[in-house]
């Protein structure tokens, strides 16, 4: 996802929906769903070669050591198809060439991002 500075609730909410519908379309496929918002996981986006914008979407085979990369625009549909196309084995399938790793990170609490405080920089080391 976008990081939320980047956006805001209602837009995070919405892609939120759509990924959770295509998760339900999909529930009897053998993948697992999660999201990560943009700066969060610095290493793991450059693993993954995620420099391109978000939201993105990526499948992992973590066994097979294999990930695949959505190249179309963000919809439910789109993301529907996206699997379907992994599933089939028609994914563009690339090596895994880093490890995964996660970094533990504050739970989004819904909301909009908070005000940047100025008072928090300080500017008398300039």
């Amino acid at each position: 996802m976008p990081n939320i500075y980047d956006s805001n609730a209602s837009e995070r909410k919405a892609y939120l929906k759509d990924i959770n519908e295509a998760a339900k379309t999909n529930r009897k496929s053998p993948l697992r769903w999660f999201w990560l918002q943009s700066g969060d996981q610095l290493d793991l986006e450059r693993a993954l070669n995620l420099g391109f914008g978000f939201p993105a979407v990526i499948a992992v085979s973590p066994n097979k050591r294999m990930i695949a990369t959505m190249k179309s625009s963000f919809s439910e549909e789109n993301v529907n198809q996206f699997v379907q196309g992994v599933i089939a084995g028609k994914g563009g399938l690339l090596p895994l060439t880093a490890e995964m790793t996660f970094r533990k990170v504050d739970k989004w609490d819904g909301k909009d991002a908070a005000p940047i405080d100025e008072d928090d920089y300080m500017y008398d080391d300039l």
